[in-house]
């Protein structure tokens, strides 16, 4: 049994800021991740855009809103994509990013760190209390370990600790309002200069072929946005995922939307390639390693961040990071429906949201914090995420 500082569960946005800033401090730190890469779906899912980095207060110069690890992966990534400034989008900044590029950036932060240890292809499968800390079982490559720690962080993005411990420690939306999934993939060599009449004719020309039943109608979710580099876009394609019957849970519902997603993909990129000229020289589309889940559980923890209280731009005096991206719902595959705050100023997140005063030594960030279903519509983005990490490392080293 190996016995660490500080454990985070989950190499995500979240959980990479848990991590840099836990070993930073001195923190013997361990952290674990079931995929390949570093970065979660900002590189396995292929979500291609940083947001929630920013102040919202759009009607002045763009600034970063949270300060340390958000602001040196933006500023990373701006400097190896070579941009100046976030783009304005309507009333939001958002920072384009590459998810090769994130995961490169992940992996270099990382080893930078000695007091650092990785672990890829992990699956966390047990945990129990211990005196004066956690006890948390791994399996990998049909190997098991067991490692113990003062302080685990759960960034997991399913609440993965609460449902080890106790059914009462958790949360789900209603199945018919849990945001729906996306799957995203990567598209080369796509010409043209890609304005708003660009994606007006786009958009008929997908019409045209779902009327025609030359496209599946899941092909009318799909959304497409400009890589950093040129001739290279990203595809969002948002997914119904059985409406009421979804689970992000369940692997078998799991399963079933990352097939739906690739049947979709292809049957797109082959369309657009016979019937659009931008497209014709377009090779495959790069496939993610699995879909972009936008919601699933959540802790319950001291405090619930509610949508009123992001709206109403309230700030604690116990706030430990703060949330400036509005409310993105995505209730259904039709677009994002928005909540904007009721001025353009961020609102704080406490630090009660991070913890839970039954289950001391354990902290949890990025989309499984406690937040209401409206509530996370805005702080699930990964700007946010990073912040949420961020906080929860510093209150697991205020615990070991």
């Amino acid at each position: 049994m190996e016995i660490w500082d500080v454990i985070i569960a989950g190499g995500g946005s979240a959980g990479l800021a848990a991590a840099l800033a836990a070993a930073r401090a001195g923190a013997r730190t361990l952290l674990i991740e079931r995929q390949s890469k570093l970065g979660g779906m900002g590189t396995n899912a292929l979500v291609h855009t940083f947001c929630g980095l920013y102040h919202p207060d759009t009607s002045r110069p763009w600034a970063w809103l949270n300060p340390g690890v958000p602001r040196e992966i933006g500023e990373c990534m701006m400097e190896r994509t070579r941009q100046t400034a976030p783009d304005l989008m309507g009333r939001v900044y958002v920072l384009r990013q590459h998810p090769s590029l994130f995961a490169c950036i992940a992996d270099e932060l990382c080893a930078a760190e000695p007091q650092l240890t990785r672990l890829s292809g992990a699956e966390w499968c047990g945990l129990k209390p211990r005196d004066n800390g956690w006890q948390i079982d791994l399996i990998s490559c049909c190997t098991t370990q067991t490692h113990q720690t003062k302080s685990l962080i759960d960034t997991t993005g399913d609440a993965t600790g609460a449902r080890w411990l106790s059914d009462d420690l958790w949360i789900q939306a209603d199945p018919a309002k849990l945001y729906r999934p996306a799957y995203v993939c990567g598209l080369p060599r796509v010409t043209g200069n890609h304005d708003e009449n660009w994606r007006l004719t786009l958009g008929a020309t997908i019409v045209r072929g779902i009327q025609e039943h030359s496209l599946p109608e899941t092909a009318a979710g799909a959304a497409f946005r400009d890589s950093p580099f040129p001739e290279e876009m990203f595809v969002t394609i948002d997914l119904e995922a059985g409406q009421a019957q979804w689970d992000p849970l369940d692997p078998v519902k799991r399963a079933g939307i990352e097939s739906v997603g690739r049947h979709t993909a292809m049957h797109l990129w082959s369309y657009l390639r016979k019937h659009h000229p931008d497209f014709q020289h377009c090779p495959p589309p790069n496939l993610p390693a699995h879909a972009g889940i936008r919601e699933s559980a959540r802790y319950i923890g001291d405090h619930t961040l509610t949508g009123e209280e992001l709206e109403a731009c309230v700030r604690n005096t116990d706030d430990v990071a703060l949330a400036g991206w509005p409310m993105e719902k995505r209730e259904n595959a039709r677009g994002p429906k928005f909540r904007f705050f009721d001025r353009p100023e961020p609102a704080g997140i406490p630090a009660g949201c991070l913890q839970n005063a039954r289950i001391p030594g354990l902290f949890f960030a990025g989309r499984n914090l406690s937040a209401d279903h409206e509530a996370l519509a805005s702080v699930r983005v990964m700007g946010t995420c990073m912040a949420t990490g961020q906080a929860a490392a510093h209150l697991a080293l205020k615990h070991a």
